[in-house]
């Protein structure tokens, strides 16, 4: 398990695609993005289905964490980082490789209520409950995820 991207060696994301993954890091919906830029929500779906596709990773908080690594984005402004358990670290590693909950409970051996309560308070405590790809960046801003940095 780690906490840096794998992104393929080089890819280069449109500035639409970009736009898109931008705002899905702002925790935004596909609808929300949609409204935004004016565009259909398939037309969301497929510039963020692109992305992930050029990257070579399976879900959107992948693509956040590995925009950010590849740095086409800017880094998140810089905030006062939460402590996180182990057990969250853990979590946060995991969903940043784009890993759904069921992929989650195949790599551990915990019960599930302690998956599922490592989960919630991790987007708890990023203040990103059911925003996914929002604890990505808000994990880089306050340090927890990075190009060298692996969770514990």
């Amino acid at each position: 398990m780690s906490g840096r991207a794998r992104p393929r060696d080089q890819f280069h994301l449109t500035e639409r695609e970009l736009e898109t993954v931008a705002l899905a890091a702002d925790g935004l919906t596909l609808h929300s993005i949609a409204r935004r830029l004016t565009v259909t929500y398939g037309a969301v779906q497929s510039r963020l289905k692109f992305a992930r596709l050029k990257s070579g990773v399976p879900r959107t908080t992948a693509l956040v964490h590995s925009v950010y690594a590849s740095k086409q984005l800017p880094l998140p402004a810089t905030e006062q980082p939460v402590p996180l358990s182990a057990d969250q670290m853990q979590v946060l590693g995991y969903l940043s490789e784009g890993l759904t909950a069921a992929d989650m409970r195949a790599r551990v051996s915990w019960p599930e209520y302690r998956l599922r309560d490592a989960y919630a308070d991790l987007l708890a405590a990023l203040d990103a409950t059911d925003r996914p790809a929002y604890a990505i960046k808000r994990a880089w801003a306050m340090g927890h995820l990075g190009q060298e940095q692996q969770p514990t």
